[in-house]
């Protein structure tokens, strides 16, 4: 038996894992696979999509062959954490080097202020800023700037390295890259997962800066001031640290600097002169200041960011399962009705050893619009065919294709969503090759019945038969370059 691990793996490996075993599982005969998702599904209490999902794969993986078989789905989430832990290393590091160096004190010039601020609150602001517009939806207007800024992230960049160290040279691999990732679901997680490797090591620069400023603080005996260029007076540098203490002042009033601080506590640096001759003691006033400046502006609102982030990426793992055209295809056979086909054609009870068996859920049905290609099948025969070979009753069949006109196919869209189907069934002939005209229609298509409807390719052979493996295997990778989620083929074979 599995281990615990292995019997609740984590999300992300089920994404991997479940699309993966269904593709496997295409040698299996549709009518095999009817009986025994409908048996898996009538187990089931849960109605939850993606409970159901995970609920059948834990079934099937008790299959003590399938548990031994190495799980790649299982070194991905390795490499993620190991990618993670990577950053969490170098954004420590890079705080208590960057801290180190603005904290840094001879003795000679006290520490100014202007350069922490400008360092750790400043920029650290504009860096959430250019993470906040990677979290945006990808729009035309920004979508150029979020590919730059996606390549030159630091967690997509420790990312690309660790990949090619540890050779991840599997197609599935692309979900730890991004912009590199293909498909909306997976480019979706790609994307949240480089937010989420980033904001940890964000977390991590500010933690370390904060520790290795405090130390420094509370070990030595750091002095400090604040010299610019510029033409700021202590007013004006009052009311700026006025309105940077503003989130803090109300419960911390001792970290907002006063007037006679900022008044007594600047300096200029020139070479033939020596550091004004103020008290040593006053010029440790800013370090509260400083250490709730780099809180409230820089590790608060990268925990915010990863929480955040840890959310979206939660949400993207459960779509980039769901969204998978194979699952669509499992949840479509795990909601079915039975439909008896005669004393000799009856499916078996759907009802498992140690189990009893629940009905099936209200509103569910196997019955299907179903619109013929290019004279693919006749149209007399269309719900004899579906019933025999898909256990699916045909309520409505069109043509189209075929040297029609765009008029008489667009008629057709119209005719089929009129009806509202829960499924399509899109017959085909098997022997041809996939052409534009038949994508373009089926962008119509799903542009008609909306993103909730099952799109069904059913490749047919000659005379009718069920398309064979070689043509089952052109159109099953012509229908998945598509990328809808919705969309999958199915021969009935």
């Amino acid at each position: 038996m599995p281990d615990s691990a292995d019997r609740n793996p984590p999300l992300f490996v089920d994404a991997v894992e479940i699309p993966a075993c269904l593709e496997a599982d295409r040698g299996t005969s549709y009518a095999e696979r009817l009986h025994r998702d409908r048996t898996i599904a009538a187990s089931l209490s849960t109605r939850n999509p993606l409970g159901r999902v995970r609920a059948w794969h834990a079934r099937i993986s008790r299959d003590p062959e399938s548990i031994s078989k190495p799980s790649l789905g299982q070194r991905l989430e390795r490499s993620r954490r190991v990618i993670g832990l990577l950053m969490l290393i170098v954004g420590a590091l890079a705080g208590v080097g960057v801290a180190s160096a603005v904290f840094h004190y001879d003795g000679t010039w006290p520490v100014n202020v202007v350069t922490v601020l400008a360092v750790l609150v400043l920029l650290q602001a504009a860096l959430v800023v250019l993470s906040l517009v990677l979290m945006l939806p990808r729009v035309p207007g920004i979508r150029a700037l979020q590919d730059l800024m996606g390549g030159l992230n630091p967690g997509a960049f420790i990312a690309a390295i660790y990949r090619r160290i540890a050779r991840l040279d599997e197609p599935r691999a692309e979900l730890l890259v991004w912009p590199a990732a293909r498909g909306p679901a997976v480019a979706r997680f790609a994307r949240w997962q480089m937010l989420v490797w980033s904001q940890i090591g964000a977390v991590a620069f500010n933690i370390a800066a904060l520790a290795t400023a405090a130390a420094l603080i509370a070990f030595t005996d750091l002095a400090f001031g604040w010299s610019t260029t510029l033409r700021v007076n202590s007013d004006d540098a009052l009311r700026i640290t006025n309105v940077l203490a503003t989130p803090w002042a109300w419960f911390w009033p001792d970290a907002v600097p006063s007037a006679a601080l900022i008044d007594s506590s600047r300096f200029f640096r020139l070479t033939s002169a020596s550091p004004p001759a103020i008290s040593a003691e006053t010029l440790t006033g800013w370090w509260p200041f400083l250490l709730a400046s780099i809180t409230a502006y820089g590790l608060a609102p990268r925990c915010v960011l990863l929480v955040l982030a840890l959310i979206r990426l939660r949400a993207a793992t459960a779509h980039l399962l769901l969204d998978d055209p194979q699952v669509k295809a499992l949840l479509d056979r795990m909601s079915s009705a039975e439909i008896a086909l005669g004393a000799g054609d009856a499916e078996p009870p759907t009802q498992s050893p140690g189990t009893t068996a629940r009905t099936t859920p209200s509103g569910v049905s196997s019955q299907a619009a179903a619109i013929v290609w290019s004279s693919a099948i006749a149209t007399d025969t269309v719900n004899a065919w579906s019933l025999r070979n898909l256990q699916k009753e045909v309520t409505q069949a069109v043509e189209a294709g075929g040297g029609r006109d765009l008029q008489h196919d667009a008629a057709a869209v119209r005719s089929i969503a009129g009806g509202e189907p829960s499924a399509v069934l899109l017959f085909v002939r098997a022997w041809e090759a996939p052409l534009l005209d038949l994508q373009d229609f089926l962008e119509m298509l799903r542009a008609a019945v909306g993103p909730a409807c099952s799109i069904v390719v059913v490749p047919i052979g000659a005379a009718g038969i069920p398309a064979d493996e070689a043509q089952r295997t052109t159109w099953a990778r012509w229908v998945g370059r598509i990328a809808d989620p919705a969309l999958y083929m199915e021969s009935g074979a």
